[in-house]
């Protein structure tokens, strides 16, 4: 008995000793298998998992995403800018909040399109505040010598209502600065819409770029033949000499502000 008994005991002994060892060999193996699933993940793929993480995007759910490749930075390392559109995600909570009705009069209005930047070098993308506006219209973004000769920034333009409106971005230290905002157009199907003639101005004592707001007009305009006033298209936007607004941009803010002087914008 006893004999059974120490037999037993060693055989316990043997099978904790089997665990132990299976035990750090699959946590050797799940390691292995972690750097090797790094490795064989494409840089896109990165890009999509971190953002999920980020986002608690579910593996059920829809979604747009755009990677865009630049060099933002000053280095020479190819870098990228993200934009997601959660379209199905913002329905289904208004669905579950029962705010259909809500979301519907707000012309589809919610912060579920998303801007990330990837620099490259670095291995976590960096965000900024998700950019409320109608989801049913992906961001749509482009790159713009603007506030730096060193940097590439990007404006981004979205639908509220039935406006198109416009932010502007840069990226300093590893961070996202939204550094202006303004609408393109506004009020459309109305007789007179608001409509506006952006120009990015070269200034002879600021290395940044100013930013204009001249009143325009849109090309052959009848509200008649609209037929979503939410989605329209202009034709062309024809720029005036009648300026709206200057602004020029404040280094130490990380914002284009209205400068006290009115003949600032003749410089």
């Amino acid at each position: 008995m006893f004999w059974t008994k120490s037999k037993r005991i060693i055989q316990i002994y043997f099978f904790i000793s089997l665990f132990l060892f299976s035990a750090c060999s699959s946590e050797k193996e799940n390691q292995e298998i972690d750097k090797e699933e790094k490795a064989v993940l494409t840089e896109e793929e990165q890009i999509i998992r971190q953002v999920e993480n980020k986002l608690g995007i579910s593996a059920a759910e829809e979604y747009d995403i755009q990677i865009l490749y630049k060099f933002i930075n000053p280095d020479t390392l190819q870098d990228a800018l993200i934009l997601v559109n959660r379209k199905d995600h913002a329905f289904q909570r208004a669905k579950i909040n029962n705010s259909e009705r809500f979301f519907e009069n707000t012309g589809y209005t919610a912060p579920h399109n998303h801007v990330f930047v990837k620099l490259g070098g670095l291995k976590n993308i960096i965000e900024t505040t998700a950019v409320g506006s109608n989801v049913n219209y992906p961001l749509e973004a482009k790159f713009i010598e603007l506030t730096s000769k060193a940097h590439q920034d990007f404006y981004v333009d979205y639908r509220i209502r039935n406006s198109l409106q416009r932010n502007y971005y840069t990226v300093r230290n590893n961070s996202i600065f939204k550094t202006f905002s303004c609408p393109v157009f506004d009020s459309i199907g109305a007789d007179i819409p608001k409509v506006y003639d952006i120009q990015h101005k070269v200034s002879s004592v600021r290395i940044a770029k100013d930013i204009a707001l001249y009143q325009g007009e849109i090309l052959d305009y009848n509200p008649e033949e609209i037929t979503d006033v939410n989605n329209y298209t202009p034709k062309e936007i024809i720029g005036t000499d009648n300026l709206f607004v200057y602004f020029i941009f404040d280094q130490q803010s990380m914002k284009y502000k209205t400068p006290m002087n009115n003949k600032v914008g003749e410089e």
